[in-house]
């Protein structure tokens, strides 16, 4: 099963439409207020059966409740989860803790802080499962809309993938402007 590739309609990935080549959105992400509830909406075929017929056509997948004092809650198809739970923080890095999760196929993952970006690996072979790239305007390289490139090894997940990357990239960019303004 090859990759997907899936561009973003915004520079923040907790407020944009997730589409594919063809136009074909995928996914939504709504944010509310400062960002502090973010709805994912997923798309699904139409009830005529039509699996190609999937345009405007969406279901809840997840819901992000940020909080500032206590741990976070991910709402991930009807089911309640505790970031602290979820994830494991592990190592140091000057861009924040690494995250450690267990996904749906019962395998470990990591999702690793970097300067600009997040990437997730698996921790057994160190494969990437996914690549973020950030928006370029075109001044200095050729112009690109942001994207989230999900390897072939990671798309048996990509519902999970999606959802845990809008929260690892707004702890993030959270970070980044608390760094900025300091």
């Amino acid at each position: 099963m090859p990759g997907l590739h899936l561009f973003l309609s915004a520079n923040d990935p907790w407020n944009a439409r997730y589409h594919i080549e063809e136009g074909q959105v995928i996914y939504k992400a709504e944010s509310t207020g400062l960002a502090r509830h973010v709805t994912i909406l997923r798309a699904v075929p139409r009830v005529t059966g039509d699996t190609d017929d999937m345009r405007d056509n969406f279901s809840h997948l997840a819901h992000i409740a940020f909080q500032t004092f206590c741990s976070s809650r991910i709402r991930y198809r009807e089911q309640e989860l505790c970031v602290n739970e979820l994830f494991k923080k592990k190592g140091w890095s000057f861009y924040g803790r690494n995250r450690i999760f267990t996904g749906p196929d019962g395998r470990e993952y990591v999702w690793k802080m970097g300067a600009r970006v997040c990437k997730v690996m698996s921790i057994h072979c160190h494969t990437r499962i996914k690549d973020f790239h950030r928006r370029r305007l075109g001044i200095l390289k050729k112009a690109r809309p942001a994207s989230l490139e999900i390897f072939e090894e990671g798309v048996h997940m990509v519902d999970f993938i999606v959802v845990t990357f809008i929260y690892m990239e707004k702890v993030r960019a959270d970070r980044e402007r608390a760094a900025d303004s300091a």
